[in-house]
């Protein structure tokens, strides 16, 4: 097992998991400097180590999973200019994106605003039945609109998305799962961090090359990129992929699968 501290993120790595938790329950887990600071080191760590598999992120503290920016540290930069003088920190959602590998977001309390779209950033949600979720930035002139995890995307129904963008209300766990944001439902924390670590064992059956193609093909759809000119959109997408593609075609699991599968035994997975 290794655990580490990257500023307001805690990571542990065991069994092929690596386990962030948003250390800033004082401030419900917001997306202050150090949070921000912390979730991109924290998922550079997971993305760079190869022994990484399936990445779970949560919340401290039991109050929230993250209740978005951190509006009284907003309030103590320059707010003369624009929206506020910008945060000096890394782009730790961003980085989220950018992790090829599986990502469960295990949600106990409040996921508001950034918090929201954090947690629309994993690949899976998972939330205790007391937890909130919610976009209440129109309350507070804010436009988070337009990144690749806002919900107008089309995870959910369109009228549901709108809802939730425009009205700034919260909506309860049981309802965001029933439109489809959230995954599975659990009573508790326990059984929270119980469903999360039986998921990610089932995703770690699963070749990790081919797992990270298939991510990256459907995070090309979702946001696809303009092909050139008398290119089909497909077309276009299978060859921006093709770098992945190619090297699951070219790996030792390529053969691996197939061959498991004919000597009836799991297959021993190198990752190369």
């Amino acid at each position: 097992m290794t655990t580490k501290t990257f500023e307001l993120v805690n990571y542990e790595k065991r069994n092929r998991v690596a386990w962030l938790t948003i250390n800033n329950a004082e401030r419900m887990n917001a997306l202050s400097t150090g949070v921000q600071n912390g979730l991109w080191y924290g998922f550079d760590e997971a993305i760079n180590d190869d022994d990484v598999l399936v990445v779970v992120l949560t919340g401290g503290g039991g109050r929230a999973f993250c209740a978005g920016a951190d509006l009284k540290e907003m309030t103590e930069r320059d707010q003369t200019i624009g929206q506020g003088a910008a945060q000096q920190a890394k782009s730790g959602l961003s980085h989220v994106t950018d992790c090829l590998k599986p990502v469960i977001a295990a949600v106990d309390g409040f996921a508001l605003a950034g918090g929201m779209q954090l947690s629309a950033r994993c690949d899976f949600r998972i939330a205790t039945e007391k937890s909130r979720f919610g976009m209440p930035e129109p309350l507070r002139s804010l436009t988070p609109i337009n990144t690749m995890d806002t919900l107008e995307m089309g995870f959910v129904p369109l009228g549901e998305a709108l809802w939730i963008i425009l009205s700034g209300a919260h909506i309860t766990a049981q309802r965001a799962y029933e439109i489809g944001f959230v995954q599975a439902l659990v009573p508790d924390r326990d059984a929270l961090m119980e469903e999360a670590e039986r998921r990610a064992e089932i995703l770690k059956l699963c070749a990790p090359l081919a797992v990270q193609a298939l991510k990256k093909g459907v995070h090309l759809h979702m946001n696809p990129p303009t092909p050139p000119t008398g290119v089909e959109l497909l077309a276009h997408l299978r060859e921006v992929n093709k770098p992945l593609l190619d090297k699951v075609a070219n790996s030792e699991d390529r053969l691996e699968g197939p061959k498991a599968f004919a000597e009836k035994r799991a297959p021993n997975w190198k990752g190369r």
